[in-house]
């Protein structure tokens, strides 16, 4: 199914940017500043949560080379756009139920339109981040590029994912709920307000199932430069180890409740 999917987003890329358009537009559609609630509200909650932990708790500190500003600001981008589109990605066949008795519309690409609907203002997130890390004196260089791959990674979890949470919440509709309480815990137990080396050697193996830390650790290593991705051989095969596992057990899903789709939406 993943090569029929690779094909599948090439040849309905049209309307996949269409849907995408679409989407982005509605988005807070009816408010009197519209879509500017897609760039406003990020930005309001990390700069309510740099506040509080950079001038409430860690005036000055650093962490892992990085002014803990930056420390923290990499990390909740990289989260902020993995926990929205995981939330919205579990909801995305529901939400496009007109699509489903479309005999020559491919259901499983749908995951792409949420992925691009909320690209840009991931995008201009990471674009404020390199200029503050600039001013912060922090050289960017070819490492930068690294956050090409790392979103590219956090792509195909979200797939994978979305593969099966989107599938599985159209029978079940506490699977919403259930990815709602995961998002909410995944933010402390992901290293975004802490560093790995903070926790005990022998437990850090840990933080290592937990496929976003890879990504986190990632975008900031984007920043100082400290490693690039294949200067980490066992984390980058222990996430794609589980990113395919996933992708594999969401193709399952999504084939064997695809044919009852339509019963239910």
């Amino acid at each position: 199914m993943l090569l029929g999917f690779l094909r599948d987003t090439v040849r309905l890329k049209g309307v996949i940017l269409e849907l995408a358009k679409r989407d982005y537009q509605q988005i807070n559609q009816g408010s009197y500043l519209g879509f500017i609630w897609n760039y406003l509200q990020p930005l309001l909650y990390i700069g309510v949560l740099y506040a509080v932990f950079t001038l409430g708790f860690r005036q000055g500190a650093t962490q892992d080379g990085l002014p803990f500003g930056l420390y923290l600001l990499s990390g909740m981008i990289c989260w902020l756009y993995f926990a929205g589109n995981l939330s919205s990605i579990t909801g995305v066949i529901r939400d496009y139920g007109f699509l489903v008795k479309k005999v020559d519309f491919r259901l499983s690409v749908l995951p792409f339109v949420k992925l691009l609907s909320s690209l840009l203002p991931h995008i201009l997130l990471l674009a404020l981040l390199l200029i503050a890390a600039e001013l912060s004196g922090i050289r960017l260089g070819l490492h930068t590029l690294q956050l090409i791959y790392y979103f590219l990674c956090m792509a195909s979890l979200l797939v994978g994912l979305g593969w099966i949470s989107s599938s599985a919440s159209l029978f079940i509709p506490d699977i919403r709920n259930l990815v709602s309480i995961i998002t909410q815990f995944g933010l402390w137990l992901t290293p975004i307000f802490w560093s790995v080396s903070q926790v005990p050697q022998s437990y850090q193996w840990l933080t290592g199932l937990n496929p976003v830390s890879y990504l986190v650790t990632g975008y900031r290593d984007s920043l100082t430069g400290a490693r690039y991705f294949w200067e980490r051989p066992q984390e980058s095969l222990l996430f794609w180890g589980i990113t395919l596992i996933l992708l594999a057990v969401g193709t399952l899903v999504y084939r064997r409740l695809k044919p009852h789709f339509a019963e239910v939406v």
